[in-house]
């Protein structure tokens, strides 16, 4: 891809950021499938546009932890039940999360956004322990850590196995790799 984009490509470029701030606000609430997915798709292409996707994908996530956050101080049964009736998410992993922040304190939404544990859970019960700025201060970092992570690891493989496979094939195994992570991620979680 050129140094400068054409205008076709920034029409999409625009559009995939709209889709990274959705998927970002949706996975932080109800959505159980991470933005992680979207921006490993971005990065297949562009490796400055999957950083910034996780840039929107992260405000996304800040506005929809923001918001569980609230609705968790103000209604934690009702938070319970929606979130208990997720896939792959179990009253004994909504329980474990008061643990977790006992243990790690501040810094659990950081431990949690590499530990596989969705991150509204965090967002439910950090009332109980932080402020509403500091976790959103904490969750921006852990969230945009995971992110780019993410992002700069999906963008070498693909700069490394697009000449040699071609980008079909490379899509097809990351579309292999996703498929195969969630259906092994699904089994393995109670629910």
């Amino acid at each position: 891809m050129s140094a400068v984009a054409a205008p076709a490509d920034t029409q999409i470029f625009r559009r995939w950021r709209v889709i990274a701030l959705a998927w970002g606000f949706a996975e932080a609430t109800l959505f159980f499938v991470i933005p992680d997915v979207w921006i490993t798709r971005v990065a297949l292409r562009s490796r400055r546009e999957a950083l910034v996707a996780a840039a929107f994908a992260v405000a996304g996530a800040m506005l929809g932890g923001a918001l569980v956050y609230l609705w968790g101080a103000r209604d934690p049964a009702a938070v319970r039940a929606t979130f208990d009736a997720l896939p792959a998410i179990s009253p004994g992993l909504i329980d474990s999360i008061a643990a977790r922040w006992q243990q790690s304190g501040v810094w659990a939404p950081l431990v949690g956004a590499f530990s596989g544990v969705p991150y509204k859970l965090y967002a439910a019960q950090a009332a109980d322990v932080v402020s509403l700025p500091l976790f959103v201060a904490l969750s921006t970092l852990a969230r945009g850590a995971r992110f780019v992570v993410f992002a700069l690891l999906a963008n070498l493989i693909a700069r490394l196995a697009t000449p040699r496979l071609g980008e079909r094939r490379v899509f097809a195994v990351w579309l292999a790799l996703w498929g195969a992570g969630y259906a092994l991620y699904w089994w393995r979680m109670p629910n």
